[in-house]
């Protein structure tokens, strides 16, 4: 058995529309690492949002666990969709997009409207910018190639 290593997804012998949607991917990634990260380094932006006054350090350390967790969600569907360019498993990064989508952003934005006080458009819309490259990737990785 021949061991499996990482290629280049940006190898220019690949079509074009696999390198438009590994470029999309990459910048999914890096918005959504990018979030993770600020959910760890301003845990009580979860508070600020959502209007909860932080009066105990029961409060602060629901933050801080809310945050963990929120990291997690947004930071592991790009790692996996990473991997899976590494790999060349352009349709399985597609259908990531797909799920991160639907799991992550669709329930975010859900959440904010639910939850959020006062939550107007604008809170809601501003997850879109999370959206875009991924709508972009999976289509890219997910539409049909001609056959040659």
């Amino acid at each position: 058995m021949e061991p499996t290593y990482f290629k280049n997804p940006l190898d220019k012998s690949l079509p074009k529309h696999i390198r438009i949607g590994v470029w999309a991917s990459i910048v999914s990634a890096v918005m959504l690492i990018g979030i993770g990260i600020f959910w760890v380094v301003h845990p009580a932006a979860a508070e600020g949002s959502f209007s909860i006054v932080p009066d105990t350090e029961a409060a602060l350390s629901y933050a801080k666990i809310t945050a963990i967790f929120k990291t997690v969600g947004d930071v592991l569907p790009p790692v996996f969709i990473l991997l899976a360019l590494g790999f060349y498993q352009f349709r399985l990064a597609g259908l990531f997009h797909v799920v991160t989508l639907l799991l992550v952003i669709v329930v975010d934005m859900i959440t904010w409207a639910s939850f959020v006080p006062d939550a107007g458009p604008q809170h809601i819309l501003m997850h879109t910018p999370f959206a875009v490259p991924m709508i972009i990737a999976a289509y890219c990785f997910l539409k049909s190639s001609p056959k040659n």
